[in-house]
């Protein structure tokens, strides 16, 4: 028998990695005796830190990232471009292997708010006193941002595209500034709801779904408008992790039996089959040819009080 020891795979910790334990790990061990350790990988990261080869990065053997994080990764080194026999053929700038898509929504505490609020209640806090969950990044909350003054969810890149739009993003977070609890991570945006530190807050929606089973329903969902972000299986460039071992196991996770599995795991995250409307998805070329500059401008408006 093989002798067991750990495969690295680096997420955000939260209510996914269940799933995935449940749909890929454990049965992965079962089938090799390699147990695969989590590690935690915030997607906000300074990708031109991870460059240097004494990172944890380069332990991992794959990481779970968002799109536009995999395309900018690779371009400046930090991930190896996949097989490329498991790309779409359409898609040149493709880098990592697409994983699934997961849907941000608003949340709201339904045991002190009894109306379904908008992304424009989410913004009056007079109307609605309390404090606001956001991700500190500007993927999704300047997205928000816009929703809530107003314009319309086919309209939100073009407004981010110009100097005025994304001075219109910004001001209108200004305004919700001294409301704001921030969060890294999927863990972090339910637990502000779930302990009272937050009315309403933006979430995935495999937390939010998590949270009600355990607390009976006490959350309530706006589906639309809401974010569909794109997330994508890497691996570092640097060849200090277990090769074979990265092989190994992404041969496994794209499998069609994996990938049918892991989409069944997580449908019960999805919109349900009421909601006809789609989801805003975050534009992985905007991000991808813009979160450099944007990045620094949101980090300067975070740091002033």
């Amino acid at each position: 028998m093989r002798r067991s020891h750990a495969v690295v795979v680096a997420s955000q910790p939260g209510a996914l990695d269940g799933v995935l334990a449940d749909v890929l790990w454990h049965p992965f061990y079962r089938l090799t005796h390699e147990t695969i350790r989590m590690t935690t990988w915030n997607d906000q990261q300074d990708l031109s830190a991870e460059r240097r080869a004494d990172t944890p990065l380069q332990t991992w053997s794959l990481a779970l990232v968002e799109e536009d994080t995999a395309r900018i990764g690779c371009r400046d080194g930090v991930f190896r471009r996949m097989d490329e026999g498991h790309l779409d053929a359409k898609d040149d700038h493709a880098c990592g292997l697409q994983a699934f898509d997961l849907d941000h929504v608003l949340v709201w505490d339904t045991k002190r708010l009894s109306i379904q609020p908008s992304w424009t209640d989410f913004w009056d806090v007079a109307r609605h006193p309390g404090k606001r969950g956001l991700r500190a990044d500007p993927r999704g909350t300047l997205e928000v941002a816009l929703l809530s003054d107003g314009v319309p969810p086919n309209a939100i890149y073009s407004q981010l595209s110009t100097p005025q739009g994304l001075d219109r993003a910004f001001r209108r977070l200004s305004q919700l500034r001294p409301y704001i609890v921030w969060w890294n991570t999927p863990a972090e945006a339910m637990r502000i709801l779930t302990t009272g530190a937050a009315l309403m807050g933006m979430a995935p929606t495999t937390e939010v779904l998590a949270a009600n089973t355990l607390v009976g329903e006490r959350f309530g969902i706006l589906w639309a408008p809401r974010l569909r972000i794109r997330y994508n299986w890497v691996e570092p460039a640097h060849p200090a992790r277990n090769v074979v071992d990265a092989a190994s196991l992404r041969t496994w996770i794209m499998a069609p039996e994996q990938t049918q599995a892991l989409s069944k795991g997580l449908a019960e995250s999805q919109a349900p089959t009421t909601e006809t409307r789609p989801a805003l998805a975050l534009d992985i070329a905007f991000w991808t040819n813009h979160l450099d500059e944007i990045s620094p401008r949101f980090a300067q408006w975070l740091a002033r009080r």
